[in-house]
């Protein structure tokens, strides 16, 4: 009996021991490094974020007008009408706010890389909405809304809002 009560004790005191090996418990997953020059957020005009050029090729030929969205003041830049087949894009400088704590606010924000810069990626009735990691101090914010009968090269929301992310990274100086 003794030596059935001395191996459950070895037993319990192992299983013990590897409970208690110093193991940490798991922590949330780094965000990813920004791979790219930090660039300066500070434009004064939004509406200069995206060149004529730029404009042409992402089809958006409505003329850009500053507009205020959720507290954000930016830049909208649309494509047809405003109720009918097109498409809109937004961007703004969120100068409040940094990339890991939009993702932290965002919790099942998905995480992608935008022309080497972690970006963080909600998609919504609002649209698709990308934070992207552009500078220490705040993100630059792109949300693009698809509209039925949009042509098919824009692709979805979010297709829409990372080439318009990409081409205003062009724009952007380096801080």
């Amino acid at each position: 009996m003794r030596e059935g009560l001395a191996a459950t004790a070895i037993a319990a005191g192992l299983l013990l021991a590897g409970c208690s090996s110093g193991a940490t418990p798991p922590t949330q997953p780094e965000l990813p490094q920004r791979a790219a020059p930090q660039k300066s957020l500070t434009a004064s005009d939004p509406c200069t974020l995206l060149t004529a050029d730029q404009l042409k090729a992402l089809a958006l030929e409505q003329e850009p007008k500053q507009v205020d969205q959720d507290g954000y003041k930016g830049c909208e830049f649309g494509s047809g009408t405003p109720d009918g087949p097109g498409w809109t894009a937004f961007a703004a400088a969120d100068e409040n706010r940094t990339f890991q704590q939009f993702a932290e606010q965002h919790k099942g924000a998905q995480q992608l890389d935008v022309a080497f810069y972690p970006t963080a990626k909600v998609n919504d009735e609002k649209g698709c909405t990308l934070a992207l990691d552009v500078s220490d101090t705040g993100t630059l914010l792109v949300r693009a809304l698809v509209r039925p009968g949009a042509p098919i090269e824009v692709g979805g929301g979010c297709e829409a809002a990372i080439r318009v992310a990409e081409e205003i990274i062009q724009t952007l100086p380096d801080a």
